[in-house]
């Protein structure tokens, strides 16, 4: 849809960009770890969305808006893009680089 928006607003000098975020710590997420019955349910929750980010932590509001305005003030050549704001999750490589150590090579 980006794509296809970018190609039909070029003429009028419209840019047209999209942001795609991973996890972010947002209210919502807040309010799903509150309802949960324990601490140990709630740490579990926000374990696995940070680990699911290849930089292993979750997004920030901030850095949502500092995207978007980036895209707007910043890039002026930029139009049809899709910005990636997932730490890395979009490579699906977040847990898998956090595997536990092994005491030794031969376990």
């Amino acid at each position: 849809m980006t794509k296809a928006l970018a190609v039909d607003e070029a003429k009028y000098k419209v840019r047209v960009n999209s942001i795609s975020p991973g996890n972010v710590w947002t209210p919502m997420w807040e309010n799903l770890s509150k309802g949960l019955e324990s601490a140990e349910q709630t740490s579990a929750m926000v374990k696995g969305g940070e680990e699911a980010q290849l930089i292993g932590r979750m997004g920030t509001i901030e850095e949502c808006g500092l995207a978007c305005l980036f895209l707007a003030a910043d890039a002026t050549f930029c139009t049809g893009i899709d910005l990636n704001l997932s730490g890395g999750a979009e490579l699906n490589y977040g847990c898998k680089t956090r595997l536990k150590e092994k005491a030794s090579i031969y376990e």
